[in-house]
């Protein structure tokens, strides 16, 4: 004699969960997230680099989009690249300390512009919160860094 299906407890426990992870699913996806579709301003920031080589140096140019590493978001496009020689603290004979260049090594600061969701509390980029003195991994078609946002100027 072929059982019928019976609906117990613990089925009803199941389609409630998967009911209400569905709910939060949605409410994250339409309802949460509807802000950082709206970019309210723009902002120009920095990113200081530190012992950088040369063909990275001649890699990071002017023009070039630049994306977040780890999310693939895009940040922006770079407005102006300066670097200068990366130094050392080291010991002379007579035992001062003085900075020297490391040769084939810079430090770079350059700056990306880019359309951002401006609030009272953060600037955000995609999902990226920019902060001065915040890391950041960038990363373009040519090369990819990790640095640190030198300052954030709200246009």
């Amino acid at each position: 004699m072929p059982r019928k299906p019976r609906f117990n407890f613990v089925d009803l426990i199941i389609v409630v969960v998967i009911l209400s992870l569905v709910g939060i699913g949605v409410y994250k996806l339409f309802l949460v997230n509807t802000e950082l579709a709206v970019q309210n301003g723009n902002v120009e920031f920095g990113v200081y680099v530190e012992e950088v080589r040369i063909p990275t140096v001649e890699n990071i140019q002017v023009g070039q989009p630049v994306r977040d590493v780890q999310t693939n978001t895009p940040l922006g496009t770079i407005k102006s690249v300066e670097y200068f020689p990366y130094q050392e603290p080291v010991y002379t004979s007579d035992g001062n300390i003085v900075m020297a260049d490391v040769p084939n090594k810079f430090d770079v600061v350059f700056y990306v512009e880019s359309g951002a969701v401006i609030t009272e509390n953060s600037v955000m980029i995609g999902n990226k919160e920019i902060k001065t003195g915040g890391q950041l991994s960038i990363k373009s078609n040519v090369f990819s860094v990790t640095g640190v946002v030198y300052g954030v100027t709200i246009k």
